[in-house]
């Protein structure tokens, strides 16, 4: 594989909403990100409306808090994010 298509392009992750929905039993959450790194956060774009079921929403918060702990415990490594 050639290792040019490999490159993920990111953007930093400036906000979101979130709300419960209660008739569904889930809860909705949009995306605020920058496009462009001269973008001011007050024009972030929003990003598609998102439904988390109770069970996805606790494997979001599980995911998070141990990349959390990774990160905070030093064992976050150079090759873990050098092509972002």
């Amino acid at each position: 594989m050639d290792r040019k298509n490999d490159i993920i392009h990111t953007h930093p992750l400036v906000g979101w909403d979130i709300s419960t929905v209660d008739v569904y039993n889930a809860m909705m959450i949009r995306l605020h990100y920058l496009n462009t790194t001269d973008q001011a956060t007050e024009d972030a774009e929003v990003d598609r409306t998102l439904w988390l079921t109770t069970d996805v929403a606790k494997q979001l918060i599980s995911i998070l808090e141990a990349g959390i702990a990774k990160i905070e415990s030093n064992e976050y490594q150079e090759r873990d994010h050098r092509r972002h």
